[in-house]
């Protein structure tokens, strides 16, 4: 990304013109996102309504993250519920991707094609914004505290967990940089299908062997997103989970539906309190 041309968009007084240099210079946008009140990215998704039930409303002074941030959807809804510092990662280059073998070609050739580049969208909506959030580039196999300058008392896993081979191996990673008593929120698409026909089993849906997918490996049952988490020690939140139904648009399977399901990494200074085993 040029940095003149950020360094432009950043300090242009007319924030009205910034936000349309910057419209002007991205070729894509994967999320619709307020990039100032009535100026929204033309985005392929558009998932804010459900922000208001998937994240806290007050993240006052917490150090935040997004994993697998794109360009910035989640680390800029944190950091306007008042986050102390916002770092959002992500792969620095599509070929990082775990893309299905039988499309990985034609996946990387739409990549090329697209000039949609990792961080690109992300440090454009930054300028606008006037936002401190940071991007860096880290695949979250190798996310760890020192990758991103220390644990985190907040993140958040934007349904990224669908597109690759070991989503709890990814979890694990997260769980790592969670201080401990932290906090996060995995977004993920489930399968409605499978959550009613196996409403207490964990199951997920091997997409590869379905004609047309391109992009996922496994989609859950509402049961499997919690377990995964719980597979890492992680705490999942009593209660039910917000549930939010995908608009139909290309890439969305029927009966796919997104899931916010809260988890905590447990504080193992806090003691256990005492069980009376005579009772």
């Amino acid at each position: 990304m040029d940095a003149v041309l950020l360094e432009r968009i950043r300090t242009e007084p007319d924030r009205s013109a910034a936000a349309r240099l910057a419209l002007e210079h991205q070729p894509g946008w994967y999320h619709t996102m307020d990039l100032l009140p009535g100026v929204a990215t033309p985005g392929f998704a558009d998932l804010r309504p459900l922000l208001a039930r998937a994240l806290p409303a007050d993240l006052s002074g917490r150090r935040c993250l997004d994993v697998g941030t794109f360009d910035g959807f989640y680390a800029f809804a944190m950091e306007d519920r008042g986050a102390g510092e916002v770092v959002g990662i992500d792969v620095v280059d599509p070929e990082e991707l775990e893309h299905p073998p039988l499309h990985r070609e034609g996946n990387l050739k739409q990549a090329r094609e697209s000039k949609v580049m990792p961080g690109d969208g992300f440090h454009l909506a930054a300028a606008v914004r006037r936002s401190s959030a940071r991007w860096l580039g880290c695949n979250v196999r190798h996310l760890t505290p020192e990758a991103i300058g220390g644990r985190v008392d907040f993140a958040v896993v934007g349904t990224i967990l669908q597109h690759l081979r070991d989503p709890v191996g990814a979890l694990e990673r997260v769980r790592d940089t969670l201080r401990p008593g932290g906090e996060a929120v995995l977004i993920e698409t489930i399968s409605v299908p499978a959550t009613l026909k196996h409403p207490r089993t964990a199951v997920a849906e091997f997409r590869p062997a379905r004609p047309g997918n391109r992009y996922s490996w496994w989609v859950p049952n509402l049961a499997a997103l919690k377990a995964w988490p719980a597979a890492c020690g992680l705490e999942v939140a009593p209660g039910r989970p917000y549930l939010y139904r995908l608009p139909r648009q290309a890439g969305v399977g029927r009966g796919d539906w997104l899931a916010a399901v809260r988890v905590t990494r447990p504080d193992l200074t806090v003691p256990a309190q005492a069980v009376d085993l005579g009772r």
